[in-house]
């Protein structure tokens, strides 16, 4: 359990190490928190946009729920990226793919959390948070 003075935001996403820092940075200013509970999956947006299994889905949102309800997580990003080796296809269609498994983690919470859809692009050799 966390500490009364911990704070958290949900991130959602690949598990490229390429991409943790520049959401981590993002999610922390957005939401004014400490933490990210990282939540990883190799190309998990496209597992999402493309009619996930109902055992994924419940071991998703058990995640899901343990941030919000146990941490008291301030918002949720959810973000794909250039690059991808685990969705490897091109950025509209990740992109697309990011707003459609935001739709799908939305269910998972109540109230009026954000869910944040990203996507994460590498310019000039560094990775950088964009909203999409």
């Amino acid at each position: 359990m966390s500490d009364i003075n911990e704070t958290f935001f949900t991130s959602i996403g690949c598990m490229d190490g390429r991409v943790q820092d520049p959401v981590a940075e993002y999610g922390r200013k957005r939401y004014g928190v400490k933490y990210a509970d990282t939540i990883t999956e190799a190309g998990i947006v496209g597992i999402l946009a493309n009619n996930p299994s109902k055992e994924f889905l419940d071991d998703l949102k058990k995640k899901v729920l343990i941030s919000v309800e146990k941490h008291h997580s301030k918002g949720i990003i959810i973000h794909g990226h250039q690059e991808c080796a685990g969705n490897p296809v091109d950025d509209e269609k990740h992109k697309s793919d990011v707003e459609v498994a935001a739709r799908e983690v939305r269910n998972f919470v109540s109230g009026d959390l954000e869910v944040k859809p990203m996507f994460i692009i590498k310019e000039d050799g560094k990775w950088i948070a964009a909203e999409i």
